[in-house]
């Protein structure tokens, strides 16, 4: 295994728990596997371990890219857990996806917000009251 690959798993263990990098590489067929293991490689291997920003920071952001770009459902959730994992409230996870609105639109932000918000409930996290009236 290559430095970049050992570097990269090891960070996505950390993001969504020990061997999940093995599963979403298994989880692929064939050839699929290579794109697996690349995302892993330069997703985590290379951006996610860079110094600078905390793992929690680099979920909220990528939240964020998930919600403006729509249409990520599967990886908004999977993102959701790995906030989580890595120390994100529930609170700050729901107010990125609200934050981006300004940027993305409420059609986005409104799916987004939904998926984010079942994600959270399924993983046992208590959702907090609305702020407004």
């Amino acid at each position: 295994m290559n430095d970049r690959l050992a570097k990269g798993k090891a960070k996505f263990d950390e993001v969504y728990g020990e061997g999940k990098s093995e599963g979403l590489v298994g989880m692929q067929t064939g050839l699929a596997q290579d794109l697996a293991r690349y995302g892993i490689e330069f997703n985590f291997g290379d951006i996610y371990a860079r110094p600078g920003l905390t793992l929690a920071q680099r979920e909220l952001i990528t939240l964020a890219a998930l919600v403006a770009l729509g249409g990520l459902e599967p990886q908004l959730r999977g993102h959701t857990r790995g906030a989580i994992n890595v120390g994100c409230t529930a609170t700050e996870i729901l107010e990125t996806v609200i934050h981006t609105v300004q940027y993305a639109g409420f059609p986005r932000a409104l799916n987004a917000i939904r998926v984010v918000t079942d994600a959270l409930i399924e993983y046992g996290v208590e959702i907090p009251e609305p702020l407004g009236e």
